[in-house]
């Protein structure tokens, strides 16, 4: 009988030492399977939110992570983390990377080994409130504000401001509630235009409080 060690991972090579003498168990004994430990499993995550600029550490618990780091991967959906850490048998830590959606899958592997994971993970899309001033002239350059949320928690999270459909010129992140757009040149003059923010591919969606107007250049102060 054999009392194993501790350890991970799937295929591992049995050698059977006898009177000094070291034979494979898989020379020894074809067709037979090698020794595998048991997979890593996911019992619970949390939190089960995260901006669509990621960044955030989520703890995923559960067991057979391995009694040593064994630099295992943590994948929502099928994105890896921005970085695993393992903390012990029982627990690691996620940093969530960029992405969208809802109801992930969020599993560990190990040394090969994968586990079957959770559906629960979700991101949260950027939202956009408001944005001050409300209007600017028609060849663009205006300082808009956009306040929101989940526009990130740095800016590495890249967010990009979007009016009438065409990108600001350039988006300056603030904080995870603001963005500062420099408005593209525009058109349709006293049109009301909805303004958006990207993160990492994903959109905030249209809402009313949030539209941009473009009047004359010489009546901008006057609007």
């Amino acid at each position: 009988a054999c009392t194993t060690p501790p350890g991970v991972g799937a295929g591992l090579d049995v050698t059977v030492v006898t009177e000094g003498t070291q034979q494979s168990v898989k020379e020894a004994y074809q067709g037979y399977n090698l020794f595998s430990y048991h997979r890593p499993v996911v019992t619970a995550v949390e939190p089960l939110l995260s901006n669509s600029a990621g960044g955030l550490p989520v703890t995923v618990h559960g067991r057979d992570f391995g009694t040593t780091d064994s630099n295992p991967t943590v994948f929502v959906g099928s994105t890896a983390c921005s970085r695993t850490l393992y903390v012990a048998d029982n627990k690691l830590v996620c940093v969530t990377p960029p992405g969208g959606g809802h109801d992930l899958n969020v599993r560990a592997q190990v040394d090969g080994q994968s586990s079957l994971g959770l559906d629960v993970f979700s991101y949260l899309a950027p939202t956009v409130r408001y944005v001050e001033p409300p209007s600017g002239p028609v060849t663009g350059k205006t300082l808009v504000t956009i306040v929101g949320s989940h526009f990130g928690r740095s800016a590495a999270a890249r967010p990009e401001g979007i009016i009438a459909g065409a990108a600001c010129v350039d988006t300056k992140w603030v904080s995870d509630s603001q963005v500062e757009c420099t408005a593209p040149p525009g058109a349709d003059l006293f049109a009301r235009h909805h303004v958006l923010v990207r993160v990492q591919g994903v959109v905030s969606a249209e809402v009313s409080d949030a539209q941009y107007t473009y009047v004359e250049a010489q009546g901008a102060q006057g609007v």
